[in-house]
């Protein structure tokens, strides 16, 4: 054997420190993901009550696919640990060609005088995005230090089993 029962009890320990700090990062990225929502809904419950419920609602937004395009991109990039397959995502502004209409932003889809509180609402609902990017990296992190932890309990429990039928 490679590496003794102390050397696979102490990888055994960190793997679980480390995944005991990806649950707590990842607990602290869905509580401020949820006060965060519950800011933009206040900022877009403001918009309606100074605007009236029927000037910002789902009826402005366009009904043909064409005009309605995202304005983010998801990016995946794939790394390879130990054998297995582990996702890092990203996001960033989509890039458009020139020849391409230029992008509506679509807070326009409200006016071209909207208030305040309607902008606020939309960069609150865009950090959501990010933050949602990040809970899913942690999420794949936390997959990733499980899998080394199921490996290592197995990598354990052979040589446990073998050292005891040596002796």
């Amino acid at each position: 054997m490679h590496e003794s029962i102390d050397d696979v009890c102490k990888a055994i320990d960190e793997n679980l420190l480390r995944n005991l700090e990806l649950m707590e990062e990842k607990i602290n990225i869905n509580v401020q993901m949820e006060q965060i929502l519950r800011d933009g809904y206040i900022e877009l419950a403001k918009a309606k009550y100074i605007r009236g419920k029927e000037s910002i609602s789902i009826l402005q937004v366009p009904v043909d696919d064409e005009r309605v395009v995202t304005l983010y991109e998801l990016e995946t990039k794939l790394t390879e640990e130990t054998g297995k397959i582990i996702p890092n995502f990203d996001l960033s502004l989509k890039i458009f060609d020139k020849d391409e209409d230029k992008i509506q932003d679509p807070i326009k889809w409200f006016g071209v005088l909207v208030p305040q509180s309607l902008r606020i609402a939309q960069k609150r609902f865009q950090e959501t995005l990010y933050l949602a990017v990040r809970a899913a990296n942690v999420q794949a992190e936390i997959t990733s230090v499980l899998d080394k932890l199921q490996s290592l309990y197995f990598l354990k429990h052979t040589s446990y089993s073998t050292d005891v039928t040596k002796e």
